[in-house]
């Protein structure tokens, strides 16, 4: 059967060309280099649902880059400006008078509260996290401590902040400082790092174990460095969160640490009170002073910037030494 002119002109036109029309049953008609075809229920709801994925991701992210610009457009003038507390200053002197210099005294605070946490928090919670998957048999202690362990993880920063007072300050007597706020970031961080290197473990197949025991090794030598190795991307990511919890964190701080303007010289006592970045753009965005609203927000830039970097080194490291275990 001869084809009209109207038919090969049409398909002419039609050749080469995506277009989409949504049919009356909720299918799509797709015409594409002049074949067309209908397309399935199933492969609608499949593009409808990635649709639907893509704008859950979008909503996610959006309040993140909302907040980076915020921060940015306030807070980059004390980053790249020459007055007195900005550019390099802005990190590398102390507050001074009327608070109009940088915030070093925070910074170092900072990592001082957090190398003190993770000293502590992290080999508790790992160790843990290897007897309970490794060593412990199913049962109810197990259970009970798995319970507990995801009870802590979703108790207010507040409740810790109030236990390290009455326990660490009150009742043990070691007063405001570096070390009591370090140990009670430590409370805070035990129960994310254990849980989630608990699930680490879980994952590594149970044949990497068998072969190690056949070829000899022992239980111990097969858990740390068979498959605590093999766990380690995993407990990296469970350290980095508990880490970037904690960092952040300003309630337990106001408990526990007491607050300086200079640099801490001791861990114990008076020498030892710190200042803390979210302490320091709590206090500075409570206070009316224009310059310091600015100065909160290159602080919390700053901020940004540190758990930034321990997320660089720490996945790197994790890369170098998974890449042991091949």
């Amino acid at each position: 059967m001869n084809r009209t002119d109207d038919e090969r002109e049409r398909e002419g036109t039609q050749a080469g060309r995506l277009w989409t029309v949504l049919s009356e049953g909720g299918t799509r008609l797709v015409a594409l280099g002049g074949r067309a075809r209908r397309l399935t229920r199933r492969e609608v709801k499949d593009i409808v649902f990635k649709l639907l994925v893509a704008l859950m991701v979008l909503i996610v992210v959006t309040p993140f880059f909302l907040l980076l610009a915020r921060l940015l457009s306030v807070g980059l003038q004390d980053l790249v400006g020459s007055g007195p507390g900005q550019g390099w200053e802005l990190i590398a002197t102390l507050p001074g008078a009327a608070l109009r210099g940088g915030v070093l005294n925070a910074i170092v605070g900072t990592t001082v509260l957090v190398l003190v946490a993770t000293a502590v928090g992290v080999p508790l919670s790992v160790m843990g996290a290897v007897y309970i998957n490794e060593y412990s048999r199913p049962g109810r202690v197990r259970t009970a401590i798995e319970f507990g362990a995801d009870v802590l993880a979703g108790i207010p920063s507040i409740v810790f902040g109030a236990f390290g007072f009455t326990f660490l300050v009150a009742y043990l007597g070691l007063g405001l400082g570096a070390l009591t706020g370090g140990l009670t970031l430590a409370f805070m961080m035990i129960p994310t790092v254990m849980r989630t290197t608990q699930e680490a473990l879980k994952q590594v197949p149970s044949s990497l174990r068998e072969a190690s025991l056949a070829l000899g090794a022992t239980k111990w030598a097969t858990t740390w460095r068979v498959t605590v190795r093999a766990a380690l991307p995993g407990i990296v990511t469970g350290i980095l969160l508990a880490v970037g919890r904690v960092m952040g964190e300003t309630a337990p701080l106001i408990f526990t640490t007491g607050n300086n303007l200079g640099l801490p010289t001791g861990l114990v006592g008076p020498e030892s009170w710190v200042a803390s970045l979210p302490f320091t753009i709590w206090s500075y965005i409570m206070d009316p002073r224009p310059y310091l609203q600015v100065r909160a927000h290159s602080a919390a830039l700053v901020l940004l910037m540190m758990v930034l970097i321990v997320d660089i080194l720490a996945n790197y490291a994790s890369r170098r030494l998974t890449r042991r275990i091949v």
